[in-house]
């Protein structure tokens, strides 16, 4: 489970997206719990993705949560680790083919 301290990272989307096309499109390993919440292994650090709104398949908005820090860089600022990851994904969707998913802004 998360700690408390720990940041969470909101994303509002423009369209939904598939949250599991656009993580395979961008080479990051996940593993999917259920129909809104998937473990995500990100630069080593594991994260908690929760579609917040829609399922994963096909979701507005979504949270990003740290769970466990990188054992190579535990230092890292959290938010940062978050930010990157948010945004890597938000890259990956804009530019995969309308088919796959719709439009998203971070």
């Amino acid at each position: 489970m998360t700690d408390e301290a720990e940041p969470v990272k909101h994303c509002t989307l423009v369209e939904p997206v598939n949250l599991w096309t656009a993580l395979e499109a961008a080479a990051i390993e996940y593993l999917d719990v259920d129909e809104h919440r998937t473990i995500v292994i990100y630069q080593e650090a594991i994260l908690m993705v929760i579609a917040t709104e829609g399922q994963a398949t096909a979701t507005r908005a979504f949270d990003v949560e740290l769970w466990k820090r990188s054992p190579n860089d535990p230092d890292r600022d959290s938010d940062s680790l978050l930010a990157t990851f948010t945004d890597d994904l938000v890259e990956t969707t804009e530019t995969m083919d309308s088919t796959e998913t719709a439009g998203v802004h971070g």
